[in-house]
């Protein structure tokens, strides 16, 4: 075959090299390589093709490459199919340029048997793949192959021109080993999924366009624990998915790129089925996200994992009509910019922890929630008191800066909340059937800034055993949101600013400043200054947990052992 042949020429042209230096004679090889390359072009003519070059076979409409090397392939296939059939070890590049290959049986590309195969879009061409609407298997045995560009063995696609794919019965793009997208703009329409890589799927750059009625991109290799990945480094992707946007088995990672996904319609969809699934990225094993930017609209959890979610960096607006980020195990924020426009429940794990980074987000129940989740259970606590919670249920703020807006409970621990430093700003409930902060066993905090405002009937304060003060400050009735609340010390330097988004009628407040002993003021401001605020309450620091305002109806909160309470409210 070709390669042999091209083992004998160079062994021929290494010994004339050889002999012409011995002789002293200068040679040019600088055109050799062009020689040894071993390139056949495919013209398509309607309703078969001609071929010049070795490495290929044309029969009817069917054009079988059995060996390695390039093939350029041109014109239009009308109702035929490319098949690759070389060696196990060889590597074929198809370079398309200006190609159309459809098929009325079967898939337009089919990659039975070969090492590697290479899809090159030739720059400045358009190309079109179209596979049948039905397809017609030899026998019923025979399930393969399932999708327009379908490869059994790895499939990397390249170059810098278009290719539109048309998965008119299953999948659009498959490889059942390793599919990799280095470059080029590539659309995706398909009637199950847009692109799957059952090994791996691996985007490096490239323009991807996918509307899947399935999945968008997959990776399902469940029989190997280093299987079944996605990994997006660069590029930009676009998926519009009847269900999940992108699903990986084991690894979903984002490096870099831009991602858009609108799984299941998105949050707004009303009409939809239990049992399935509609999320923007899914992992049956871990997500982690270090760079990039993602915009998510789904109608399930915009990102879930069922072991740990890591975000490490990046940019994510996120919309959702269940939770904005979900894990049944941990949620790990270090970096990166997160922001939950709309969800269900904000962030959910059994284990929330938050290092670093700006998050904001908007639910319509809890904000952030810890709960055992893996067993199906919601697990909303009801505020107990005296230990009654998991431990192993934890939200634990060390870092970041976090802005929560929630309708239900703003941070829920059905067992501990612990904050060591970071700063935290909760909108809570505006009815007292929840609270700003909310936990069953213990909420200790040592250090950091927290403001938390919401309904007064279930208030919670961190406990009386923190190392830092807190004072919840009461209000007579609800307060609408607009105006700003300044807490000062003595001397007039203002210790935190904050701007409830809703109305509220009591808050939380907590600054490392605090001390036992020393004179602290509560001011109203229109503007976030001092000047022309109204001063509210001014009192002094009693005991680890201060009490201001009038609580005589908030009896959820006498079980606190507040300090002496304090009613010198000075407004007008």
């Amino acid at each position: 075959m070709r390669k042999y042949a091209g083992l004998l020429i160079m062994a021929v042209m290494l010994l004339v090299i050889g002999g012409c230096a011995a002789a002293g004679l200068e040679i040019d090889t600088s055109s050799h390589a062009t020689a040894e390359t071993n390139t056949t072009y495919i013209t398509l003519t309607g309703s078969t093709a001609t071929a010049d070059g070795e490495g290929v076979t044309v029969d009817g409409n069917t054009i079988t490459i059995t060996d390695e090397g390039t093939y350029v392939v041109t014109g239009t296939l009308t109702d035929g199919q490319i098949v690759i059939d070389a060696g196990k070890k060889d590597d074929v590049e198809l370079v398309l340029s200006d190609a159309s290959i459809s098929s009325s049986t079967t898939a337009a590309v089919y990659a039975v048997k070969a090492d590697k195969l290479t899809v090159t879009l030739a720059e400045g061409t358009d190309n079109i793949l179209s596979d049948a609407s039905a397809y017609t298997y030899p026998d019923a045995q025979t399930d393969e192959p399932t999708a327009a560009l379908y490869a059994k063995c790895d499939l990397t696609l390249d170059g810098d021109g278009t290719l539109m794919v048309y998965g008119n019965s299953q999948n659009g793009i498959v490889s059942k080993d390793d599919l990799k997208i280095r470059s080029g703009a590539i659309t995706v329409q398909a009637q199950n999924n847009g692109i799957r890589g059952k090994d791996s799927v691996e985007i490096k750059g490239g323009v991807i366009t996918i509307n899947a009625g399935n999945d968008g991109i997959q990776s399902d290799n469940t029989g190997d624990e280093d299987s079944g990945t996605v990994l997006i480094k660069g590029g930009v992707v676009n998926i519009v998915s009847a269900h999940d946007g992108i699903q990986a088995q084991t690894e979903l990672t984002l490096e870099g790129g831009e991602i858009s996904v609108m799984a299941g319609g998105g949050y707004t969809t009303e009409s939809y089925s239990a049992d399935e699934s509609y999320k923007a990225l899914k992992s049956a094993g871990n997500i982690t996200i270090t760079g990039g930017t993602m915009t998510a609209n789904s109608l399930d959890d915009a990102i879930h994992a069922a072991g740990t979610v890591a975000i490490e960096g990046g940019v994510l607006s996120l919309m959702s009509h269940d939770d904005g980020i979900h894990a049944d195990g941990t949620v790990n924020i270090k970096d990166g910019t997160v922001d939950i426009q709309t969800s269900y429940e904000g962030i959910e794990g059994a284990v929330v922890n938050i290092s670093g980074g700006t998050v904001s987000l908007l639910a319509a129940d809890d904000g952030i929630n810890a709960a055992d989740t893996a067993s199906g259970g919601q697990g909303d606590s009801m505020g107990g008191f005296g230990g009654t919670g998991d431990t192993s249920l934890q939200v634990n703020f060390s870092g970041g800066t976090v802005y929560v807006n929630a309708y239900g409970d703003g941070i829920d621990s059905n067992g501990i909340i612990t904050m060591t430093g970071g700063e935290l700003y909760v909108s809570g409930p505006i009815t007292s059937q929840n609270g700003a902060l909310d936990y069953d066993n213990a909420f200790q905090i040592s250090g950091g800034v927290l403001a938390a405002a919401g309904a007064a009937g279930m208030a919670q304060t961190p406990d009386s055993s923190s190392s830092q003060p807190s004072v919840i400050v009461y209000f007579p009735q609800s307060e609408a949101a607009g105006s700003t609340y300044l807490l000062t010390d003595e001397s007039g330097n203002i210790l935190l600013s904050y701007a409830p988004e809703k109305e509220f009628q009591c808050i939380v407040f907590s600054v490392p400043q605090l001390k036992s002993g020393s004179n602290y003021q509560v001011y109203e401001s229109a503007d976030g200054t001092l000047t022309g605020a109204t001063l509210l309450y001014d009192f002094t620091i009693s005991d680890t947990v201060t009490a201001v305002g009038d609580t005589a109806q908030n009896t959820w909160n006498t079980q606190q052992n507040f300090g002496p309470q304090q009613n010198n409210r000075r407004r007008p």
